[in-house]
């Protein structure tokens, strides 16, 4: 944009930033978040562990839960922790259709997952909404991301999964989130290789482990999972 416009670009079309409210200029945002925004969240960094991706740990080794109960995946990645900008951005895409931050979040992920290296997965796979969930919202935000992912890795993308009714978590205890059975999901056919599970949040971690178990079951050789975001374990010091 020409200089001398963009005063008046900015006085006669006002925005403003999704996160700080604060007016947004007429250059240099993405998915009307300014730049101050994006440069604030707050990423995982330091030590992380190789299998489920808990940054509570002090040494860049496998935690004790993993030692004692490994979860049935690879291994795991997330951008950041759940709190913040990012957790803002998380809600926004997922309860206020701003569907087109699935490029710079994705984008995000995928940085995340090329940091985390390891061989190239053989798919990119979402993992499924409810279906009401989904119709209300227009879109699967997981999806999104996904798709993203893919894109930028350069691997082929395929929904490989099914939720059948009754599987949602939300109002659901801690509890009650971590039987969630994985007959609560559905392959839609055989794979192979090594797929990367997305989504947008990981809590308890009972989805992705009943997603990633159906999807080994299936016939993948492992399963790598990728989130926007992690929750802290209850307990675990912030």
């Amino acid at each position: 944009m020409v200089p001398a416009l963009r005063p008046i670009v900015e006085a006669f079309l006002p925005a403003t930033c999704r996160l700080c409210l604060r007016a947004l200029p007429a250059s240099g945002t993405r998915a009307g978040v300014c730049s101050s925004c994006w440069r604030s969240l707050v990423y995982h960094e330091g030590p992380l562990c190789p299998r489920c991706g808990t940054p509570e740990i002090s040494e860049p080794e496998t935690c004790l839960d993993c030692r004692t109960k490994p979860p049935p995946w690879r291994g795991a990645v997330s951008v950041g922790p759940y709190q913040g900008g990012l957790r803002d951005l998380v809600l926004l895409l997922k309860n206020h259709a701003c569907d087109e931050l699935a490029v710079p979040l994705g984008e995000l992920l995928a940085a995340a997952l090329q940091r985390l290296g390891g061989p190239a997965p053989s798919l990119v796979t979402p993992v499924p909404t409810p279906w009401l969930r989904r119709l209300r919202r227009g879109y699967n935000q997981a999806e999104l991301l996904s798709r993203v992912v893919a894109r930028q890795l350069g691997r082929p993308h395929g929904a490989l999964l099914v939720r059948r009714r009754g599987g949602t978590q939300r109002g659901l205890t801690r509890a009650a989130r971590l039987a969630l059975p994985s007959a609560v999901f559905v392959p839609h056919g055989r794979t192979a290789g090594t797929v990367l599970l997305v989504d947008d949040v990981v809590t308890t971690g009972a989805t992705l482990e009943a997603c990633t178990r159906v999807l080994l079951r299936a016939g993948a050789d492992d399963v790598v999972v990728a989130t926007l975001a992690r929750a802290a374990r209850p307990g675990a010091s912030s």
